[in-house]
């Protein structure tokens, strides 16, 4: 053997005994220190499991809401459709309705102002639905051939007739 290896090799040695000689002077119990490290260890792998579990579970559930509730809502929406196109149509009946009494209103004001009426028919009724303006009486003499009857709405002009056929599916079916 070389020299250069003894050297090394009684240095590791000379190493070793150093270090057995110090580690009676200087005990070190790591059991504690390695019991809370098991422990910390644990509950980590406990969290990431209940966590895994959490994701396979969304997973599947957020499958069932793709594959199941999503087109139940879809068909229960479609079959909704001609109660939102009702709902429109009366919207706008409303508003016609609203125009004609508007209208009837002011021709029964003209009327009661050119036959001279203090107190009529629209003194009855405007309270019921609005408040609008009187219209100012004419002085002038009442001419019946110029009456003209306003133009009343038609309730089959806004709802088309129904029928009895429309399929729904329950609320409770959609969970």
């Amino acid at each position: 053997m070389s020299k250069k290896h003894e050297d090394s090799q009684r240095k590791e040695t000379l190493l070793k005994q150093t270090a057995n000689e110090y580690s009676t002077f200087l005990p070190i119990d790591t059991t504690a220190e390695r019991a809370g490290l098991d422990r910390e260890l644990e509950s980590m792998l406990t969290r990431l499991e209940e966590y895994g579990t959490l994701l396979e579970r969304t997973r599947s559930e957020s499958r069932h809401v793709a594959e199941v509730l999503v087109p139940q809502v879809y068909s229960y929406y479609q079959t909704l459709q001609r109660t939102f196109q009702t709902v429109d149509q009366l919207e706008t009946l409303v508003g016609r309705v609203k125009s004609d009494l508007t209208t009837m209103e002011d021709t029964v004001a003209k009327a009661e102002a050119d036959l001279g009426l203090s107190q009529g028919f629209t003194t009855v009724i405007k309270p019921l639905f609005f408040k609008r303006e009187q219209i100012p009486a004419r002085l002038s003499a009442p001419d019946p051939a110029s009456f003209q009857a306003p133009e009343i709405f038609n309730a089959e002009d806004y709802f088309a007739p129904t029928t009895s056929n429309t399929s729904t599916v329950p609320l409770s079916q959609l969970e």
